[in-house]
């Protein structure tokens, strides 16, 4: 993401949930990417593994809108 800066990583949904709906209410644009910790190919998850923090949640954002959406992040207190 050349033109993007990374303001948020979770592996929490709900938090991830709470940060976009942040960056909304502000009138931020944002792109978001989510990948899997592993790669269980075929298989339906990995054993020991929870599933709720198996994948890894990113929110970036153009770089002039850098300092506003780590406000916006901020005033709606998300970790």
């Amino acid at each position: 993401m050349i033109f993007r800066k990374e303001v948020y990583f979770t592996r929490d949904m709900g938090e991830y949930n709470r940060a976009k709906a942040a960056l909304v209410d502000h009138g931020i644009e944002y792109t978001s990417k989510s990948n899997p910790m592993t790669n269980p190919g075929r298989s339906h998850g990995m054993p020991f593994i929870d599933a709720s923090a198996a994948y890894e949640y990113h929110l970036f954002v153009a770089r002039k809108d850098e300092e506003k959406a780590k406000q916006a992040l901020r005033s709606a207190g998300v970790k």
